[in-house]
Protein backbone atom coordinates (compact mmCIF):
# COMPACT_ATOMS: atom_id res chain seq x y z
CA UNK A 1 0.00 0.00 0.00
CA UNK A 2 1.19 3.50 -0.77
CA UNK A 3 1.50 5.63 2.37
CA UNK A 4 2.95 8.86 0.25
CA UNK A 5 0.85 11.98 0.83
CA UNK A 6 -0.81 13.01 -2.04
CA UNK A 7 0.43 16.70 -1.46
CA UNK A 8 3.63 17.91 -0.29
CA UNK A 9 3.17 21.84 1.39
CA UNK A 10 6.66 23.51 1.30
CA UNK A 11 6.93 26.52 3.58
CA UNK A 12 10.23 28.29 3.46
CA UNK A 13 10.71 30.22 6.22
CA UNK A 14 13.43 33.41 7.36
CA UNK A 15 12.48 35.12 11.08
CA UNK A 16 8.59 34.50 10.98
CA UNK A 17 8.30 33.62 14.28
CA UNK A 18 5.28 35.63 14.80
CA UNK A 19 3.65 34.84 11.91
CA UNK A 20 4.65 31.22 10.73
CA UNK A 21 2.33 29.63 13.89
CA UNK A 22 -0.86 30.82 11.43
CA UNK A 23 0.25 29.86 8.32
CA UNK A 24 0.85 26.48 9.32
CA UNK A 25 -2.60 26.22 11.13
CA UNK A 26 -3.97 27.29 8.07
CA UNK A 27 -2.14 24.22 6.33
CA UNK A 28 -3.67 21.99 8.82
CA UNK A 29 -7.25 22.79 8.81
CA UNK A 30 -7.27 21.56 5.22
CA UNK A 31 -10.79 19.53 4.56
CA UNK A 32 -8.81 16.81 2.41
CA UNK A 33 -6.29 15.49 4.48
CA UNK A 34 -3.74 13.65 1.99
CA UNK A 35 -0.88 15.82 2.71
CA UNK A 36 2.75 16.90 4.33
CA UNK A 37 4.03 20.04 5.16
CA UNK A 38 7.56 20.39 4.86
CA UNK A 39 9.07 23.50 6.95
CA UNK A 40 12.39 24.78 5.40
CA UNK A 41 14.44 26.93 7.93
CA UNK A 42 16.51 29.76 6.18
CA UNK A 43 19.11 29.86 8.50
CA UNK A 44 16.48 31.93 11.05
CA UNK A 45 17.90 33.70 13.83
CA UNK A 46 14.55 34.37 15.87
CA UNK A 47 12.56 31.33 17.37
CA UNK A 48 11.45 29.60 14.43
CA UNK A 49 12.71 26.71 15.09
CA UNK A 50 10.85 26.72 18.90
CA UNK A 51 7.27 27.59 17.65
CA UNK A 52 7.06 24.62 14.71
CA UNK A 53 8.54 22.25 17.09
CA UNK A 54 5.88 23.70 19.37
CA UNK A 55 3.18 22.28 17.04
CA UNK A 56 2.00 18.86 17.53
CA UNK A 57 1.38 17.30 14.59
CA UNK A 58 2.97 14.39 12.37
CA UNK A 59 2.46 16.05 9.44
CA UNK A 60 5.07 18.43 10.27
CA UNK A 61 8.51 18.23 9.00
CA UNK A 62 10.98 20.74 9.98
CA UNK A 63 14.26 21.66 8.11
CA UNK A 64 16.72 23.59 9.17
CA UNK A 65 19.51 25.02 6.40
CA UNK A 66 21.81 27.66 6.23
CA UNK A 67 20.65 30.57 4.62
CA UNK A 68 20.52 30.51 0.44
CA UNK A 69 17.20 32.49 -0.15
CA UNK A 70 13.76 31.25 -0.45
CA UNK A 71 14.59 29.79 -3.88
CA UNK A 72 17.15 27.59 -2.44
CA UNK A 73 14.70 26.54 0.75
CA UNK A 74 12.16 26.24 -1.88
CA UNK A 75 14.26 23.96 -3.84
CA UNK A 76 15.64 22.19 -0.72
CA UNK A 77 12.12 21.37 0.48
CA UNK A 78 10.70 20.16 -3.50
CA UNK A 79 13.80 17.16 -3.10
CA UNK A 80 12.97 16.46 0.43
CA UNK A 81 8.71 15.99 -0.60
CA UNK A 82 7.30 12.52 -0.84
CA UNK A 83 3.66 14.26 -2.92
CA UNK A 84 2.69 13.24 -6.27
CA UNK A 85 1.80 17.92 -6.28
CA UNK A 86 3.95 20.43 -4.47
CA UNK A 87 2.74 23.92 -3.22
CA UNK A 88 5.00 26.64 -1.91
CA UNK A 89 3.55 28.53 0.53
CA UNK A 90 4.99 31.56 2.19
CA UNK A 91 5.40 31.88 6.02
CA UNK A 92 3.24 34.95 6.02
CA UNK A 93 0.18 33.67 4.82
CA UNK A 94 -2.86 31.74 5.00
CA UNK A 95 -4.55 28.64 3.30
CA UNK A 96 -8.39 28.57 3.14
CA UNK A 97 -9.37 25.13 4.48
CA UNK A 98 -10.82 24.09 0.71
CA UNK A 99 -7.20 25.12 -0.77
CA UNK A 100 -6.12 21.16 -0.89
CA UNK A 101 -9.81 20.13 -1.96
CA UNK A 102 -10.46 22.67 -4.76
CA UNK A 103 -6.80 21.66 -5.96
CA UNK A 104 -7.35 17.86 -5.98
CA UNK A 105 -10.97 18.83 -7.68
CA UNK A 106 -9.10 20.56 -10.28
CA UNK A 107 -6.66 17.44 -10.66
CA UNK A 108 -9.67 14.65 -10.98
CA UNK A 109 -11.06 17.31 -14.04
CA UNK A 110 -7.95 17.63 -15.77
CA UNK A 111 -5.68 13.98 -15.16
CA UNK A 112 -2.59 15.41 -17.36
CA UNK A 113 -1.91 18.49 -15.47
CA UNK A 114 1.15 19.18 -14.95
CA UNK A 115 1.21 22.79 -13.32
CA UNK A 116 -1.63 24.84 -12.73
CA UNK A 117 -2.94 27.78 -10.52
CA UNK A 118 -5.89 28.81 -8.02
CA UNK A 119 -7.26 32.36 -7.52
CA UNK A 120 -6.45 34.20 -4.07
CA UNK A 121 -6.87 37.56 -2.22
CA UNK A 122 -4.47 40.48 -0.51
CA UNK A 123 -5.70 41.78 2.51
CA UNK A 124 -3.75 43.48 4.97
CA UNK A 125 -4.66 44.44 8.52
CA UNK A 126 -7.95 46.35 7.88
CA UNK A 127 -9.38 43.47 5.14
CA UNK A 128 -9.84 42.68 1.45
CA UNK A 129 -7.05 44.75 -0.61
CA UNK A 130 -8.28 42.75 -3.80
CA UNK A 131 -8.86 39.68 -5.32
CA UNK A 132 -6.55 37.92 -8.46
CA UNK A 133 -9.81 35.59 -9.96
CA UNK A 134 -9.67 36.30 -13.07
CA UNK A 135 -7.00 35.35 -15.17
CA UNK A 136 -7.81 33.85 -18.09
CA UNK A 137 -4.75 32.02 -19.52
CA UNK A 138 -1.49 31.74 -17.52
CA UNK A 139 0.64 30.79 -20.98
CA UNK A 140 -0.32 33.69 -22.25
CA UNK A 141 -0.76 36.47 -19.58
CA UNK A 142 2.49 35.73 -17.60
CA UNK A 143 4.76 37.86 -19.86
CA UNK A 144 2.82 40.74 -19.23
CA UNK A 145 3.72 41.17 -15.32
CA UNK A 146 3.25 38.35 -12.48
CA UNK A 147 -0.05 38.25 -11.62
CA UNK A 148 0.11 34.46 -9.75
CA UNK A 149 0.84 33.79 -5.98
CA UNK A 150 3.10 30.85 -5.18
CA UNK A 151 0.75 30.20 -3.03
CA UNK A 152 -1.76 29.25 -5.69
CA UNK A 153 0.55 27.48 -7.39
CA UNK A 154 1.16 23.45 -7.99
CA UNK A 155 3.52 21.90 -9.66
CA UNK A 156 3.94 18.22 -10.49
CA UNK A 157 6.85 16.78 -8.15
CA UNK A 158 8.96 15.44 -11.21
CA UNK A 159 8.31 18.63 -13.39
CA UNK A 160 9.45 21.03 -10.77
CA UNK A 161 12.79 18.78 -10.17
CA UNK A 162 13.40 19.34 -13.76
CA UNK A 163 12.68 23.13 -13.71
CA UNK A 164 13.67 24.39 -10.31
CA UNK A 165 13.71 27.55 -8.99
CA UNK A 166 16.71 29.59 -9.93
CA UNK A 167 19.12 30.14 -6.47
CA UNK A 168 20.95 33.14 -8.05
CA UNK A 169 20.08 35.16 -4.74
CA UNK A 170 20.55 38.69 -6.64
CA UNK A 171 16.71 37.62 -8.65
CA UNK A 172 15.18 37.03 -5.19
CA UNK A 173 11.75 38.20 -5.66
CA UNK A 174 11.89 37.59 -9.01
CA UNK A 175 13.21 33.72 -9.10
CA UNK A 176 9.37 32.92 -9.19
CA UNK A 177 8.24 34.87 -12.22
CA UNK A 178 10.97 33.53 -14.21
CA UNK A 179 9.95 30.12 -12.93
CA UNK A 180 6.19 30.86 -14.29
CA UNK A 181 7.84 32.14 -17.41
CA UNK A 182 9.94 29.06 -17.83
CA UNK A 183 7.08 26.56 -16.90
CA UNK A 184 4.61 28.32 -19.13
CA UNK A 185 7.27 27.56 -22.42
CA UNK A 186 7.34 24.24 -21.76
CA UNK A 187 3.99 23.05 -20.04
CA UNK A 188 -0.04 24.12 -20.46
CA UNK A 189 0.12 26.06 -17.50
CA UNK A 190 -3.79 25.91 -16.68
CA UNK A 191 -5.69 27.83 -13.71
CA UNK A 192 -8.38 27.95 -11.66
CA UNK A 193 -10.06 31.67 -10.25
CA UNK A 194 -11.60 29.82 -7.28
CA UNK A 195 -9.99 31.91 -4.59
CA UNK A 196 -8.06 29.54 -1.58
CA UNK A 197 -5.46 31.04 0.18
CA UNK A 198 -4.28 34.69 1.31
CA UNK A 199 -1.48 37.18 1.44
CA UNK A 200 -0.91 39.31 4.04
CA UNK A 201 0.35 42.36 3.18
CA UNK A 202 2.37 44.11 6.46
CA UNK A 203 5.27 46.13 7.00
CA UNK A 204 7.68 43.71 7.70
CA UNK A 205 7.10 41.91 4.43
CA UNK A 206 10.62 40.98 2.43
CA UNK A 207 9.24 41.76 -1.16
CA UNK A 208 11.31 44.21 -2.36
CA UNK A 209 14.14 45.85 -0.72
CA UNK A 210 15.07 49.75 -0.87
CA UNK A 211 18.90 49.07 -1.97
CA UNK A 212 18.70 50.64 -5.53
CA UNK A 213 21.74 49.09 -6.80
CA UNK A 214 19.89 45.51 -5.71
CA UNK A 215 16.55 46.50 -7.57
CA UNK A 216 18.38 47.31 -10.62
CA UNK A 217 20.60 44.25 -10.56
CA UNK A 218 17.64 42.02 -9.98
CA UNK A 219 15.68 43.55 -12.98
CA UNK A 220 18.81 43.23 -15.13
CA UNK A 221 19.50 39.28 -13.91
CA UNK A 222 15.79 38.30 -14.42
CA UNK A 223 15.69 40.20 -17.98
CA UNK A 224 19.33 37.47 -19.16
CA UNK A 225 17.93 34.82 -17.48
CA UNK A 226 14.44 35.18 -19.40
CA UNK A 227 15.58 36.39 -22.79
CA UNK A 228 18.25 33.85 -22.70
CA UNK A 229 16.13 30.65 -21.67
CA UNK A 230 16.21 29.05 -25.92
CA UNK A 231 12.70 27.52 -24.95
CA UNK A 232 11.40 30.58 -23.78
CA UNK A 233 12.74 32.09 -27.21
CA UNK A 234 11.02 29.04 -29.12
CA UNK A 235 7.61 29.55 -27.62
CA UNK A 236 7.08 33.42 -26.98
CA UNK A 237 9.22 34.70 -29.77
CA UNK A 238 8.80 38.78 -29.74
CA UNK A 239 6.38 38.25 -27.29
CA UNK A 240 8.94 38.08 -24.65
CA UNK A 241 9.22 41.73 -25.30
CA UNK A 242 6.53 41.97 -23.53
CA UNK A 243 8.08 40.69 -20.01
CA UNK A 244 11.07 42.14 -20.35
CA UNK A 245 9.59 46.04 -20.59
CA UNK A 246 7.17 45.17 -17.77
CA UNK A 247 10.77 44.28 -15.85
CA UNK A 248 11.80 47.29 -16.54
CA UNK A 249 8.76 49.58 -15.72
CA UNK A 250 8.78 47.49 -12.77
CA UNK A 251 12.27 48.90 -11.07
CA UNK A 252 11.43 52.08 -12.75
CA UNK A 253 8.02 52.12 -10.08
CA UNK A 254 10.39 51.02 -7.42
CA UNK A 255 13.34 53.01 -7.63
CA UNK A 256 10.69 56.17 -7.71
CA UNK A 257 9.53 54.74 -4.22
CA UNK A 258 13.15 54.61 -2.84
CA UNK A 259 13.85 58.22 -4.01
CA UNK A 260 16.52 57.08 -6.95
CA UNK A 261 17.27 60.35 -9.03
CA UNK A 262 14.74 61.33 -11.49
CA UNK A 263 17.47 60.69 -14.15
CA UNK A 264 17.22 56.71 -13.38
CA UNK A 265 13.93 56.50 -12.93
CA UNK A 266 13.39 57.65 -15.93
CA UNK A 267 15.77 56.01 -18.00
CA UNK A 268 14.21 52.23 -17.01
CA UNK A 269 10.68 53.38 -17.44
CA UNK A 270 11.90 54.97 -21.08
CA UNK A 271 13.79 50.98 -21.52
CA UNK A 272 10.43 49.43 -20.56
CA UNK A 273 8.05 51.44 -22.99
CA UNK A 274 11.04 51.80 -25.69
CA UNK A 275 10.70 48.09 -25.33
CA UNK A 276 6.74 47.17 -25.58
CA UNK A 277 5.44 50.42 -25.90
CA UNK A 278 2.05 49.08 -24.81
CA UNK A 279 3.49 49.82 -21.18
CA UNK A 280 2.15 53.08 -21.47
CA UNK A 281 -1.64 52.00 -21.14
CA UNK A 282 -0.89 50.28 -17.70
CA UNK A 283 -1.79 52.03 -14.52
CA UNK A 284 2.01 51.65 -13.32
CA UNK A 285 3.08 53.69 -15.68
CA UNK A 286 0.83 57.04 -14.51
CA UNK A 287 1.85 56.01 -11.40
CA UNK A 288 5.69 56.26 -12.18
CA UNK A 289 4.73 59.37 -13.91
CA UNK A 290 3.12 60.84 -10.78
CA UNK A 291 6.05 60.42 -8.54
CA UNK A 292 8.52 61.68 -11.14
CA UNK A 293 6.24 64.90 -11.40
CA UNK A 294 6.05 65.28 -7.76
CA UNK A 295 9.74 64.12 -6.91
Amino acid sequence: MNNSPFFSIVIPTYNRAGFIRKTIDSALSQSFQNFEVIVVDDGSTDNTEEVVRSIDAQKIHYYKKQNGERAAARNFGAVLSKGQFINFVDSDDLLHPNHLDVATQFIEKNKTADVFHLGYEIKNDIGKLRAINNIRSVNDEIVNGNRLSCNGVFIRREVLLKNPFNEDRALSSLEDWELWIRLSARYPFLNDNSITSTIVQHDSRSVMTADTSKIKTKVDRFVHYVINDEQNRKYYGQRLNKAVASAFTYASLHLAMANESKREVFHYLWKGVKTYPGEILKKRFLVIMKKLISH
